[in-house]
């Protein structure tokens, strides 16, 4: 088998079935890069990649992800079509299904899809009839939440701790040119009085593994509020161990935040599109009185 993957979302579910032993490492070779690239070296120290135009060398499946932000996943579905080698697809959350698949007006659909819970699967037979769709174990967020439990947090006594998840949204809303992300950060610092946090708030922002290392720091800098910081190096399962609420746009670690009960709010202003997380435990900041 021959794992391609860019964006970090689908990378994160197929490193979970290599510790799992779902898929065996062994039988594996790797063609990553972008925030992919980044995970598999944490995770894997001795990784050896392969080239792109080497993936169907001995290889009788090819195992993708299904991010937008590059076109590998999508080149590499393409060899594998024009080469009669099966090709399956991990789709890691709700939103854009399609356009996962879609370059320059082509479409490269898979021989088979994967996914990680019924949400997807109901939403991806929906999206691609022809094509198989298999929902395979969720050990991702299974060893996320293990994780998480496994932290031992010394909390201070009067302080509410909020970890905002970034990510970026790829939209302005048609508002204005600013990133949707940063108008997202600006509503909730507006609106975070509606929360009624009777105590002292320390506020982490954990920047999404494809953001630029100093997305946010000038962000952070010139809004001056007291107890923000950006934490680039801990590891998201510990600061949702630290964390009492969680927020965000629709970012997948909002999903794992809920996983170990924490309380957890959507930041998209009114004037963006509705959360597409399909979870109803998700509170929407731009509904709450």
């Amino acid at each position: 088998m021959t794992i391609v993957a860019y964006d970090a979302g689908a990378a994160a579910h197929i490193l979970a079935w290599l510790k799992s032993g779902f898929l065996d490492i062994k039988n594996c070779k790797f063609c990553v890069d972008g925030p992919a690239a980044k995970l598999f070296h944490d995770k894997l120290f001795d990784l050896k990649l392969i080239p792109l135009e080497d993936i169907l060398i001995n290889t009788n499946v090819l195992l993708t992800g299904t991010g937008w932000s590059s076109s590998l996943e999508h080149i590499a579905r393409m060899m594998a079509k024009d080469n009669g080698v099966k090709s399956i697809a991990v789709i890691d959350h709700w939103i854009n299904y399609k356009e996962r698949f879609i370059r320059k007006n082509l479409e490269v659909l898979p021989d088979l899809i994967w996914v990680t819970d019924k949400y997807a699967y109901s939403k991806a037979k929906l999206c691609f009839p022809n094509t198989q769709v298999i929902q395979k174990k969720n050990d991702y967020l299974n060893s996320q939440v293990e994780e998480v439990l496994s932290y031992k947090i010394d909390r201070k006594e009067g302080m509410t701790n909020i970890l905002y998840v970034l990510e970026p949204t790829r939209n302005t809303w048609g508002k204005n040119c600013v990133a949707g992300e940063f108008q997202a950060l600006d509503f909730f610092f507006k609106e975070i009085k509606k929360l009624n946090l009777n105590s002292e708030i320390s506020i982490i922002l954990k920047p999404h593994p494809s953001d630029p290392e100093n997305k946010y720091d000038e962000w952070v800098s010139n809004a001056n509020i007291k107890n923000v910081f950006v934490e680039k190096k801990k590891s998201l399962s510990s600061l949702l161990a630290w964390s009492d609420i969680v927020v965000g746009c629709e970012t997948y670690a909002m999903v794992v935040a809920l996983a170990v009960n924490k309380r957890v709010i959507s930041t998209l202003p009114k004037h963006a599109h509705e959360c597409r997380l399909p979870y109803n435990k998700i509170e929407r900041l731009n509904q709450i009185i």
